[in-house]
């Protein structure tokens, strides 16, 4: 394995997921063919280390720093000709798609975290785990163990939910627009019924498109797009385990029944990526200690 082929990552990710997926279709396994680290939780650490705008995936690659799942996947295709990530027949809706998909990223983000069952299914007994071993310091170590089961997991919840929230509203802030909007909007929200129905109308127009396609992939794809990729890592935290078996669970396991064309996606991309891309144990998996530097390349140049 090439040491300068690293992926900065966090499990758990969407975004990640989908990084990691693109480098699977493209013949790239993690650990073989490229490091795999973690980056730092903390914003001002990650300032230190990461380029703006100091999240996860950051991919070093042969000299180049790429930044974003979506300039990620652009990079392999031009780095590795097929299959193609961005079809050029179909390059202008696969974007169009990936971006939808995209779209979804705080509705998922609310129903894993914000909301309490789902926050239990997906990393409740994870992040019980990390306390409980002293992870998140002393103090808390000491209050988990002389607090009952109950109070501890709403305890936790509450401080999950608490950061999403205040993510949520320091987003909409930043971001203005639609998307910042919606970002406030759900932050005012706390009616799970509402959230999962917002998320399963989203979820049907892409079901509708895959419906309609000549194969289980977006635009009658013979392997997944870009826009599949990240319908997956949205899936992959909903239905699946975030590619940590053992450690992460679905979030909302029913969030497409009645959809057959995500169903089928879903477990097509599931069963190939679950197998060759697992993160539960991985040896040198690490927080970077060193910074990976400025972005070298863009689609964009």
């Amino acid at each position: 394995m090439a040491a300068a082929r690293e992926l900065v990552i966090w499990r758990g990710s969407q975004f990640s997921s989908k990084a990691i997926a693109a480098l699977r279709v493209k013949g790239f396994l993690p650990s073989k063919d490229y490091k795999l680290s973690s980056a730092p939780m903390g914003l001002e650490e990650r300032k230190k280390l990461l380029p703006a705008p100091y999240t996860v995936p950051v991919l070093r690659w042969d000299g180049e720093v790429v930044a974003g799942s979506d300039e990620i996947c652009a990079f392999l295709d031009e780095r590795v000709a097929e299959p193609l990530l961005f079809p050029a027949e179909h390059e202008g809706e696969i974007r169009r798609l990936e971006r939808a998909a995209s779209d979804l990223y705080w509705v998922n983000g609310w129903l894993s975290t914000v909301d309490a069952a789902g926050f239990e299914r997906w990393s409740g007994a994870r992040v019980r785990k990390y306390v409980s071993g002293g992870g998140a310091g002393v103090g808390p170590r000491l209050l988990f163990k002389a607090l009952p089961g109950s109070v501890t997991s709403r305890m936790i919840h509450g401080v999950a939910k608490k950061s999403y929230l205040a993510t949520l509203r320091r987003r909409g802030a930043e971001l203005g627009g639609e998307t910042g909007a919606a970002c406030l909007r759900l932050a005012a929200e706390r009616d799970t019924a509402l959230v999962m129905e917002e998320a399963r109308a989203m979820l049907r127009a892409f079901d509708r498109e895959l419906q309609a396609s000549a194969t289980e992939y977006f635009c009658g794809a013979s392997e997944p797009t870009a826009a599949d990729l990240t319908l997956y890592g949205m899936l992959e935290r909903w239905l699946g385990n975030s590619l940590c078996p053992g450690l992460n669970g679905p979030a909302q396991p029913s969030v497409i029944d009645g959809m057959p064309g995500l169903s089928l996606a879903w477990e097509r991309m599931h069963e190939r990526f679950q197998r060759d891309c697992t993160l539960s144990e991985l040896d040198d998996f690490a927080d970077i200690a060193t910074s990976v530097g400025d972005v070298t390349w863009s689609r964009k140049g």
